[in-house]
């Protein structure tokens, strides 16, 4: 079989039923990106964060967090990590 314009239908008809081929290779699907995985992620945790009833460890963490950068005054006493006592005393 020679191949030319008037007969590339033909012959790409011949070649699928001869190599098991049934149809034409489709477009291949495109997969997402990173930052569109990244944002469909995001998207599903807000959701569910949402949904999620605030428990106390989150209150507690709020509470911590909130109060964390407040002024500190002279008396005041504040655990290090290491759980040791520091009182301010200038």
């Amino acid at each position: 079989m020679t191949i030319t314009r008037e007969n590339t239908e033909a012959n790409q008809a011949h070649w699928r039923r001869v190599l098991g081929k049934d149809r034409a290779p489709g477009a291949a699907e495109r997969t997402p990106t990173q930052a569109e995985r990244f944002a469909a992620w995001s998207a599903s945790v807000q959701a569910a964060e949402r949904k999620a009833p605030a428990s106390d460890a989150r209150t507690v963490v709020a509470a911590a967090r909130a109060s964390a950068f407040t002024a500190y005054q002279v008396g005041d006493q504040r655990h290090a990590a290491d759980g040791m006592l520091w009182r301010r005393v200038a």
